[in-house]
């Protein structure tokens, strides 16, 4: 029985995909982000990047090619734009592993701020090892994305409806940005790892400014297709009010 993953994610606020990624491509995916992660580690932890609940690394197309075509895998990105439209655009892709017998992490929401009846974000979380309850596997709790939250009203009480989630290696667990989750605590000494792709509506503020963000070089290398993904066309025009010229800062994709 196939699954309507885009009504589970409009309706619940998660969806589980399952092979998303091959055991080839879950690989290839765990080393590129282990050359990241050790490249980093002489100023992980002053940057707060390594913490006794994760470690985190940001902004991974600009830090590895691997992670520049990952956000159009035809597995999950038709899913993404029934949801959020054909022009979504991709702001984030992180890398993240709960640190091996450390905390746990809070319930939060990825949104900027809750946005019921409208879903704006979805975090297409890439699983890299399986997720277990053991291992710190993400637990969510269902239909959240239906109420307006507030660091208020985000009381102890709320961790009692929440859920773990169970995913083999290589699935996608994505979800209403505005949708409460966390990672949990990861109780083994084997890391729990997985990339964070953020979606979001082509009109909606982003997490990062991917044009902006990447090297010269490295834009130079991008494809149209993940150009637009990353939002180089999504960006407001500017007014030279001493030329009058109406600059659009990346130029306009090809016909």
């Amino acid at each position: 029985m196939s699954v309507d993953h885009a009504s589970e994610i409009l309706d619940r606020g998660y969806t589980i995909i399952p092979d998303v990624l091959d055991a080839d491509q879950v690989q290839t995916a765990r080393d590129a982000l282990q050359q990241i992660f050790d490249a980093e580690a002489p100023f992980s932890r002053e940057k707060n990047w390594h913490t006794n609940v994760y470690q985190v690394a940001y902004l991974l197309p600009q830090k590895h090619p691997v992670f520049r075509s990952i956000g159009l895998n035809p597995r999950l990105f038709p899913i993404i734009q029934q949801v959020l439209g054909r022009n979504c655009n991709l702001s984030n892709v992180n890398g993240l592993t709960m640190t091996p017998g450390g905390e746990t992490q809070k319930l939060h929401m990825d949104a900027f701020e809750s946005s019921p009846g409208t879903c704006i974000y979805i975090n297409a979380l890439h699983c890299l090892d399986d997720f277990t309850e053991a291992n710190g596997g993400t637990r969510v709790v269902p239909y959240s994305h239906r109420k307006v939250w507030t660091r208020e009203n985000l009381t102890p009480e709320v961790e009692s409806q929440a859920i773990y989630l169970s995913a083999k290696a290589g699935s996608v667990i994505a979800y209403n940005g505005a949708l409460l989750h966390a990672g949990s605590k990861n109780t083994t000494d084997k890391p729990r790892r997985a990339l964070h792709l953020f979606y979001h509506r082509s009109w909606a503020k982003p997490q990062w400014d991917y044009p902006r963000s990447f090297s010269p070089e490295v834009a130079a290398q991008l494809s149209q297709d993940e150009k637009r993904l990353f939002g180089f066309y999504s960006t407001p025009q500017i007014y030279n009010p001493v030329t009058h010229e109406v600059i659009k800062p990346f130029g306009e994709p090809a016909k």
